[in-house]
């Protein structure tokens, strides 16, 4: 129907495999391919390229994504024919593992979500969403398959596992002990569908995860210890020592949080990600913006002045000044502004950001000027 509607060679397709979670649906692209050639008879030119694998997550960071990475062994593994298996996501910067809450109180967590995580999104079964809204007093509940496309900051997994069927709760067991033979498939389908739905609720979350389970269950109690013992597999040239996640004591709240040292790492990579030459200006605000709530987080006075300097700058330059420079009046205001940021930039040793200011502004200056800023300061900045 999509071809016939659009065209042959003029449909774009993107999505991953393994979050068809919708249920009696599933989606591989090589039935896409199929469909194509189909359609397109002898004209060879209009059957659809192969897909271009994009494995670079730009939402979430390596905690998460590890994490991740770890329930799509498990699918991969037991259901090999679920979905197409491509190379794992990898983050661009290193954040805090995701936390565990086992046995937590209802209680504690709604008081948690009205202090330490105000904005947190739950995340839970689909048909239970509408329950831990009231019962929590919090609107910000979704469903799995609900949230599926959208993203959030903070997100706590909830009763994922207690909550699966009792038919399923040793299986689920046996599945994260590694006590399932390879008959694992056919015995027990509606796994498949489980795996498929915490890989997505998993990949909502940008920077703060928890599973929180309020009961025990088989399969909770073997979740919990499986994701704090169990070690990551998705760095293919280190040796990964580290547990999936951490196990958090709720009224620690301190142990919850990303340490002061994890936060500026955060805010780092993400002011590296902001310099960078091949990306719009567009994600460096983006990327400036979240080192901003990184060395906020941290308490980093010095680290959220340089970022704040490099965003200013990054702002200025994102503008069209073309109207402006046509009134003598506006181009002083804007060049004395270049120039005390120019200044700032050169304090702060973001010379990359300065040199690019710069460049802004230098088909707006006499030739006198722009003969002085290349010697005075280009030049040693490229030196």
């Amino acid at each position: 129907m999509f071809f016939s509607i659009s065209g042959v060679g003029s449909l774009f397709l993107a999505g991953d495999p393994a979050q068809s979670v919708e249920q009696g649906t599933d989606f591989r692209f090589e039935e896409v391919r199929a469909v194509g050639y189909y359609v397109a008879g002898d004209r060879q030119h209009l059957i659809p390229d192969k897909p271009k694998i994009v494995n670079i997550n730009f939402r979430s960071h390596a905690g998460i994504l590890n994490c991740a990475g770890s329930f799509l062994d498990l699918l991969f593994e037991y259901f090999p024919g679920s979905a197409k298996q491509l190379k794992k996501d990898y983050g661009l910067f290193k954040g805090a593992r995701p936390g565990v809450f086992h046995a937590v109180q209802v209680k504690q967590l709604s008081i948690l979500l009205k202090t330490s995580l105000q904005g947190c999104v739950i995340l839970t079964h689909d048909e239970s969403a509408s329950h831990w809204r009231d019962e929590l007093n919090h609107p910000l509940v979704y469903g799995i398959r609900e949230a599926k496309g959208l993203e959030f900051k903070s997100c706590i997994i909830l009763n994922f596992f207690s909550d699966i069927p009792s038919s399923l709760q040793k299986p689920w067991r046996n599945l994260l002990l590694n006590r399932e033979g390879s008959d694992f498939e056919l015995k027990y389908p509606l796994v498949e569908t489980h795996l498929k739905l915490i890989y997505t609720a998993t990949t909502r979350c940008i920077e703060q995860l928890f599973f929180a389970e309020t009961t025990s269950s088989i399969a909770g109690d073997a979740a919990t210890r499986w994701l704090t013992t169990a070690k990551t597999s998705n760095d293919d040239t280190t040796q990964n020592t580290e547990a999936i996640a951490t196990h958090n004591n709720v009224s620690d709240l301190e142990n919850m949080m990303m340490t002061n040292d994890e936060w500026c790492i955060a805010g780092i990579d993400n002011a590296d990600l902001a310099s960078s030459s091949d990306i719009e200006l567009e994600q460096a605000l983006n990327y400036l913006e979240r080192a901003l709530y990184c060395f906020e987080k941290a308490q980093s006075s010095e680290l959220e002045a340089k970022a704040n300097t490099h965003l200013l700058s990054v702002q200025l330059r994102s503008k069209d000044i073309t109207q402006d420079v046509s009134s003598p009046d506006k181009l002083n205001a804007i060049q004395s502004e270049v120039a005390q940021l120019t200044q700032a930039l050169l304090k702060e040793d973001l010379l990359s950001e300065c040199t690019k200011l710069l460049d802004y502004i230098n088909p707006y200056l006499s030739t006198y000027t722009q003969q002085k800023l290349d010697e005075k300061i280009i030049k040693k900045i490229q030196t």
